[in-house]
């Protein structure tokens, strides 16, 4: 499944393929992608939308403190 969310506080397209990186390692994500211009983050995962976004919060947690996703 594609899901989308929206991603704020990124300070650089760098930082956000790092982000994008570390997403795409968690364990139940196909493929994460993050687009700085729009500030969205699109996932294809197996997970529920829920346990995605749960699992993309805490990934984005662990990079920076400034960076806040939204469903």
């Amino acid at each position: 499944m594609k899901l989308k969310f929206g991603i704020t506080g990124l300070d650089c397209p760098n930082c956000a393929a790092k982000l994008s990186a570390m997403i795409e390692k968690e364990e139940g994500i196909e493929s994460a992608k993050i687009n700085f211009l729009t500030e969205k983050v699109t996932v294809e995962t197996s997970l529920s939308e829920a346990d995605a976004l749960a699992l993309v919060i805490e990934t984005a947690a662990k990079f920076s403190k400034n960076v806040v996703i939204e469903a």
